[in-house]
């Protein structure tokens, strides 16, 4: 009888461990997205209005942000066929489409890939420069873009330091989760 007991403690012990381990997955319906991240990771009040969502690693060093909108068809500039669109992506559409701030980027493994259901996203990493009030601060990012039916949205994940070269040893050891994160972005299907 003792054995039986320290079997299905050991069992519930085991069971707990692992839950606690899976990562946690928070799914936005009103803002028509979801996200997977670590569950030891910190979520922040978003800033700015299109931000919905920033989580960040215990350390504070990777920072992952959702920005989501309605996109509307009618625009003038916005293209006819979302799908295609992110399909024949550029340089240049990134930088169009990441803004001014970003104009200065250089953008790199730039890539198409599917959301499980097989709709088109966008991925690439860029290195930035930001200059505010004559602080100039450095950055490393991993990008996921896409526009799906009535909206359009991204996950930045990042880090940020004063030079270049720190920001290349902060973003080693957390490229794995910065990738495992920007791949769990779905936009949901329209």
């Amino acid at each position: 009888m003792r054995i039986c007991f320290l079997v299905t403690a050991v069992g519930f012990l085991f069971c707990a461990t692992a839950a606690n381990a899976a990562d946690k997955t928070v799914h936005d319906r009103e803002n028509g997205f979801a996200l997977t991240f670590p569950p030891e990771w910190i979520n922040e009040p978003p800033s700015g209005e299109a931000m919905r969502l920033s989580v960040q690693s215990p350390d504070r060093t990777l920072t992952c942000m959702v920005s989501t909108s309605l996109y509307d068809a009618s625009a003038p500039d916005s293209p006819s066929d979302p799908s295609k669109f992110i399909e024949g992506w550029s340089m240049e559409t990134w930088k169009m489409m990441m803004g001014k701030s970003f104009s200065t980027a250089d953008f790199s493994n730039d890539k198409l890939a599917r959301f499980p259901d097989g709709y088109p996203v966008r991925l690439a990493d860029l290195d930035f420069t930001v200059v505010d009030n004559g602080v100039r601060v450095h950055g490393h990012s991993r990008f996921a873009f896409s526009l799906r039916g009535a909206r359009y949205g991204y996950v930045n994940c990042s880090v940020m330091s004063e030079s270049a070269e720190q920001v290349e040893q902060m973003w080693a050891p957390l490229a794995d989760k910065a990738e495992h994160v920007v791949n769990s972005f779905v936009l949901d299907p329209p």
